[in-house]
């Protein structure tokens, strides 16, 4: 008896340890991981549309309406109270579920565990209302540890009774119903606090309101986080309630709601608070909403009534793993102020990926993996959260916010119950919701992205101490200016866009998908009825976007660009017929006409110096996008993990991503022809003048080297920063006459890039060769689906497109290491490569082995990309950005106009409509033209080069000589 005396007066271990073992046993529920099956099976005989659709949205809003009044009321009773009424209440919940039958009886248990969650307050806040606050952090351990051990316990005891003792779910229940029991008796013992936070008293509302008076955050300083401490704790504690002033008084009312409106204020002032309790309510409502309807997903892939499951098994697997996770933080030396928002965004995207997975998933196992992963990461980032949020904020504070972000989390989480699950609106199966679920912790992950990208980048510009920044309230508003001026943040929004936009898992299996039994198309019908109108749409619309694309400025026809490719997704998944897949070539014919805008936006945005690492890191990203999608698709498709619907679905979110992504573009100030500032177009009018008067030599490539540079020092200082012309100016200059003016200073460019006979030549093989890639490209699945149908092989024409582009990168990163002579060697490198491009080609369409096909495919591609990296270079070396742009648009239009003629001749049913090995070889035969030109062109330059050298003379000193060019 001593002993026990003294530990019930050592002041903090006795309450801790009552309310350890009460969270042990009220958390040790060994039934609720079988609480699906045993409401669809035959105990209640319930159906999964009804405990889906009816029977779970009332727990949701039962829990909404609870849980602000249980907050105020556990404070006001002083937690003891509704700790007794949770255990109370989870013994009612079993009682219910192992003896009332009904619908009805299981309408009361939603409400009934609602009042039991909303408790939960009680729980977290009872400690440290009995014990000092120098014991809170391992009062704290004790109380979540009591926690996890009792689920992870009842899980595991759950799923050995259930596997290997075979008892029936009805006595799982009853089990459990004894194990609550004991939680419930176990509350009596919990002594009764003598204070609360809030509802104190008068004089220690008093006492603790001049605390928050004084603390450091003072009356000027809004951006500061909360620091002040409950100073009145010792006094509350001795504090006897002499009836001077009652508990429940109007005062000490009064008193609490205004410590609550102050407290509140307080805390929400800080900026860095707010995100991190966004994330908090956002994540929340979405991580509760996969946790209720997890076990009807599982029961969906595997029914519970005909194999064994393994639901407790899961769910202990996930608590060790998501404790492991959160025990993880406190050993991660990780500035979490600088880089916790990132990490944020980057595991938010990984649980995306895991929702996602357990949606379209057939396999249980995998649906497991997934809910073990997705769990694991929440329980990671709200743990950063709780602390980031926890660590400047008084007790009374961190218990508003935590209500607070709770009630959120609850009214968001009620809202998608509302629209998504609740059969009196939309009332959507499982499936369904999850990819909802999915979708919305995508946005998630995108939004922290960003947040966290700029929160780095603006710690690694400045670099001084966050409380330092937040004393003046304009410095972080500053800083965001200051970053969005900056080169990296349309860059990193243009990357996040790129990436997204091009992961399309289900475009190396479009012919399989066309033809299987989704579609039912022919192989004649596609490739001579659907395939050949993209090219119609894409030369129809190519000119007028490339101008429009201009005039508005890029940051428009991106945004459209995106919605176009949502719309072709959606045709493609739900709609069937020839008609609508015409219609659906049609539209991403649009899609391809405005990727100028993807490469022409960041020019505009950012300064010159930063040309090159923007593009190269827009176009990794890119390439990066079509190589995980090539992979991922290949993998889901392999495994068996993903239907061709379920992939096609799954596109349309990584397309809602970009398309959310693109609206944060910021908007170009200038662009290159119909909105460049007035020095800039004065000098490219007078050198054009120069050369339209004969003044000069129209071929001479000097006099273009030297208008780049001028107006390469012209276009330096235009960018985001205010440099560039302002807006009204850009207002007034656009008009009819402008319109006229830019077309004329087009067409003049024109001429003189195209009078230069080295830049002529390169065009011609680009045009000619990308006609015949494109070709290639669009009608290869079909040869492939000729070779080895995908009905009756495995396909994996995603792992070759995957390798396909990393070699063509390989290649095209190696020539920039290669020193060779180009404009000499080049156009016999063009025709040279192009005969084993032809060779290739030959190769694909005379071999019947799927296998050869596939090799001469990524020999094509590879040789192409070799060629057209060479191409691209040669032709802008001596070109300003103009004029680029302008010999890259003729450029594709040749392209594509060559591409049109060939397919309304040899595709179209119109046409001669042939089969896919005439096809082929047509296509081969045409590079073996290319090659014999290009093969001949570049014996004769390098022949002329080497007679050049022996016949002339050694030029006179300081006479600089004569380009080879020129001698012809």
């Amino acid at each position: 008896m001593g002993c026990w005396a003294k530990v019930k007066s050592s002041g903090w271990a006795y309450p801790t340890a009552v309310l350890s073992l009460y969270g042990f046993f009220a958390n040790c529920r060994v039934a609720e991981p079988f609480l699906t099956p045993y409401l669809i099976g035959p105990n209640k005989n319930i159906s999964e549309e009804v405990v889906t659709n009816y029977l779970f949205p009332i727990w949701t809003y039962s829990y909404l309406a609870f849980l602000f009044p249980v907050f105020l009321l556990t404070d006001f009773l002083r937690y003891k109270p509704l700790i007794m009424v949770q255990g109370l209440f989870l013994v009612t919940n079993y009682l219910l579920l192992c003896f009332a039958p009904g619908l009805p009886a299981m309408v009361v248990l939603q409400v009934n565990y609602a009042v039991v969650t909303s408790t939960e307050v009680a729980y977290f806040s009872y400690i440290y209302s009995v014990i000092p606050s120098e014991n809170y952090q391992r009062a704290t351990g004790y109380l979540r540890s009591a926690m996890l051990t009792g689920y992870t316990f009842g899980a595991s005891l759950g799923q050995m009774l259930v596997s290997l003792a075979g008892v029936d779910y009805f006595y799982i229940n009853a089990v459990t119903l004894g194990v609550v029991s004991m939680a419930f008796l176990i509350s009596f013992w919990l002594p009764m606090p003598q204070r609360s936070l809030f509802f104190k008293g008068k004089k220690t509302a008093a006492v603790g309101s001049q605390s928050q008076q004084e603390g450091p955050l003072g009356p000027d300083g809004p951006e500061e986080p909360v620091m002040y401490k409950d100073e009145a704790g010792s006094e509350t504690e001795k504090m006897e309630h002499n009836g001077s002033v009652g508990w429940c008084s109007r005062e000490n009312v009064a008193t609490a709601g205004h410590l609550l409106w102050q407290s509140f204020k307080e805390s929400y002032s800080s900026r860095h608070l707010i995100y991190w309790s966004l994330w908090w309510a956002l994540a929340t409502a979405g991580y509760v909403q996969v946790f209720n309807y997890i076990q009807l997903m599982w029961d969906h892939i595997e029914p519970s009534t005909s194999t064994s499951i393994y639901n407790g098994g899961v769910e202990a697997a996930c608590s060790l793993v998501g404790a492991a996770a959160a025990f993880s933080v406190g050993h991660i030396k990780v500035n979490w102020a600088v880089w916790g928002e990132l990490a944020l965004g980057l595991f938010s995207a990984v649980a995306t990926g895991a929702v996602f997975l357990m949606a379209f998933t057939g396999s249980i196992w995998a649906c497991y993996a997934g809910y073990v992963i997705f769990k694991s990461c929440y329980m990671f980032l709200i743990t950063i959260t709780t602390f980031q949020i926890a660590s400047n904020l008084s007790m009374e504070c961190y218990a508003l916010t935590f209500g607070i972000n709770t009630f959120v989390a609850l009214s968001l989480q009620t809202i998608i119950t509302l629209i998504v699950v609740d059969e009196a609106v939309l009332g959507l199966d499982i499936v369904t919701q999850f990819i909802i679920y999915g979708s919305y912790y995508a946005v998630i992950s995108v939004l922290f992205l960003i947040r966290g990208t700029y929160t780095a980048c603006a710690n690694q510009r400045n670099p001084e101490p966050t409380e330092t920044k937040r004393q003046e309230p304009g410095v972080e508003m500053e800083a965001v200016r200051r970053w969005r001026a900056d080169w990296k943040y349309p860059t990193t929004l243009l990357c996040i866009y790129g990436f997204f936009s091009t992961v399309k898992p289900m475009e190396p299996f479009l012919i399989p998908y066309l033809t299987g039994p989704d579609k039912n198309l022919t192989t004649e019908q596609v490739n001579s009825q659907v395939l050949p109108v993209w090219t119609y749409s894409y030369l129809a619309v190519l000119v007028p976007v490339f101008l429009l694309t201009d005039w508005l400025r890029y940051k428009p026809v991106v945004v459209f660009q995106c919605v176009t490719l949502f719309i072709t997704t959606a045709m493609l998944r739900w709609l069937e017929s020839v008609p609508a897949m015409q219609a659906m070539e049609f539209f991403y014919g649009g899609v391809t006409a405005c990727e100028v805008a993807y490469f022409s936006y960041i020019y505009s945005v950012i300064d010159v110096k930063r040309y090159r690492k923007a593009t190269s890191y827009s176009r990794s990203v890119q390439l990066l996008g079509y190589t995980v999608g090539a992979v991922l698709g290949q993998l889901l498709v392999s495994f068996n993990l993903m239907s061709f619907n379920s992939l096609m679905e799954f596109t349309l979110v990584l397309t809602a991503i970009a398309l959310l992504t693109s609206c944060f573009l910021p908007m170009p100030r200038q662009s290159m022809f119909f909105h460049r500032n007035h020095t800039e177009q004065k000098a490219a009018t007078e050198d054009t003048k120069r050369h339209v008067d004969g003044t000069e030599d129209a071929t001479e490539h000097t006099s273009g080297s030297t208008v780049s540079q001028q107006e390469t020092e012209d276009e330096s200082g235009k960018g985001l920063d205010g440099k560039g012309p302002k807006i009204e100016e850009l207002e007034g200059s656009v008009g009819a006459e402008t319109c006229g003016k830019v077309l004329l200073q087009l067409w003049r460019d024109f001429r003189q890039c195209y009078s230069s006979r080295h830049l002529l030549y390169w065009s011609l093989w680009w045009a000619m060769a990308t006609c015949g890639y494109n070709q290639t490209v669009n009608y290869v699945q079909v040869l492939w689906e000729h070779v080895q149908p995908s009905q009756n092989f495995s396909i994996y024409n995603g792992g070759v497109e995957a390798v396909s582009n990393l070699l063509g990168a390989a290649t095209a990163y190696g020539i920039g290491f290669t020193e060779v002579r180009w404009e000499q060697w080049g156009e016999l490198a063009l025709g040279g490569f192009s005969g084993l491009g032809a060779a290739a080609l030959f190769l694909m369409t005379f071999i019947g082995n799927i296998w050869v096909c596939y090799a001469g495919y990524v020999i094509f591609k590879c040789l192409y990309m070799l060629l057209i990296t060479i191409a691209m270079y040669q032709i802008a070396a001596d070109l300003t950005m103009e004029r680029y742009a302008l010999v890259f648009g003729a450029n594709n239009f040749g392209a594509l106009a060559l591409q049109t003629i060939i397919t309304s001749v040899v595709v179209d049913s119109r046409g001669l409509g042939l089969g896919i090995i005439p096809q082929f070889t047509i296509y081969a035969s045409y590079f073996s033209v290319i090659a014999v030109v290009f093969s001949l062109r570049g014996l004769f330059t390098i022949w002329g080069a080497q007679r050049s050298r022996k016949d002339s003379t050694p030029p006179v000193k300081n006479e600089p000589p004569d380009s080879v060019e020129h001698r012809f």
